[in-house]
């Protein structure tokens, strides 16, 4: 019997796979005799948000379909917290690759509007939309957050609610040693939000912090985080703002602590281009945090080349990144680092 679509699009980061989202692909495969999984998150660095990669993502969920294996279609897309246009783009593009196969191809996205983050459902107008609506109502709620958090403590339960394939392929994962890098980050994470939580407060705190992004004849300047959260991870040089400080004095001063660029701080603040402001809501796992960054552009100096920088502060390292390397570094930068110097590299 033939089905009612010849595609169906299913989008999600799935972190884990749970019965929920397995209910979700049973009944796409219900209404299309294929269905494209489009995995979020690809290409960031690992961390207590998306510990798995795309890879293992598909072979978990492929092995909770061992029958279905030749219908269900994987492919991986970056986020792209300030640019919605370009995220949705990449998504049309890979449809129209995939349904090129069938002329005047049948396709619906099916999904449930579960909170804010599936907002996305409404950017595809152009094809149909099927709203999925489990009949267990223990799963309606399911949280694949509260699925982490107790998954990267010693807590017993994280099993229940995840198919049997996946509560396999994740206590392989628990003997990795990802897995405890991982866990370490959670653990001071959660260290981290319980000292910093206003006692007394009926609200969250809100963080300030600034970035540098300094640019120099085709490079950028980074620095490897020496510290929790993102050890190892390549990041901007920035950091909290001072209380006693401007936001562009706290910049300079965070890019002097943690580069030691040999470039007089009047002669940075001179090179300032332009700021702006990046603020979205869960660009750290830290809680909420805003920041400013600020885009530093100094004149190339054939005579004495790159500024020497040195890591201090909390940077393991600083050096000088060619721009050409951002596509294969692409999943070792900390939070958004990668998107706010996209942002105004123009990339």
């Amino acid at each position: 019997m033939s089905k009612k679509y010849d595609f169906g699009i299913v989008i999600g980061r799935f972190q884990p796979f749970h019965l929920a989202h397995q209910n979700l692909i049973k009944h796409s495969l219900s209404l299309a005799e294929k269905v494209i999984i489009i995995l979020g998150s690809a290409r960031s660095a690992s961390d207590v948000k998306n510990p798995f990669t795309p890879a293992m993502r598909e072979e978990i969920i492929r092995a909770c379909f061992p029958d279905e294996a030749n219908r269900l279609i994987f492919r991986a897309v970056r986020d792209y917290p300030y640019n919605d246009h370009v995220w949705t783009a990449e998504v049309q593009n890979i449809v129209a690759e995939v349904a090129e196969e069938k002329e005047n191809a049948k396709i619906s996205i099916v999904g449930f509007f579960k909170d804010r983050s599936t907002y996305y459902l409404n950017l595809f107008p152009q094809w149909n939309f099927e709203e999925f609506y489990s009949s267990d109502k223990k799963l309606l709620n399911l949280n694949a957050s509260l699925i982490r958090e107790k998954y990267f403590t010693e807590s017993i339960d994280w099993k229940e609610f995840l198919p049997s394939q996946v509560s396999a392929a994740l206590d392989v994962f628990r003997q990795t040693e990802d897995f405890a890098n991982l866990q370490k980050e959670f653990q001071y994470l959660q260290k981290y939000k319980a000292d910093t939580r206003f006692v007394g407060v009926p609200y969250e705190p809100v963080f300030l912090t600034t970035d540098a992004v300094v640019v120099q004849s085709g490079h950028i300047l980074v620095i490897r985080r020496g510290h929790q959260p993102g050890k190892g991870l390549l990041a901007l040089p920035g950091g909290f703002l001072a209380s006693n400080m401007t936001l562009e004095d706290n910049a300079i001063k965070e890019l002097k602590e943690e580069t030691q660029i040999k470039v007089p701080a009047q002669v940075l603040r001179g090179s300032i281009k332009t700021s702006h402001v990046f603020d979205y809501p869960e660009r750290s796992q830290r809680g909420r945090t805003v920041t400013f960054a600020y885009f530093i552009e100094l004149e190339s100096n054939l005579k004495d080349g790159l500024p020497r920088v040195k890591g201090g502060d909390d940077a393991a390292k600083a050096f000088w990144l060619p721009l050409s390397a951002l596509g294969e570094k692409e999943d070792e930068f900390f939070e958004d680092h990668l998107h706010i110097l996209r942002y105004f590299l123009g990339l």
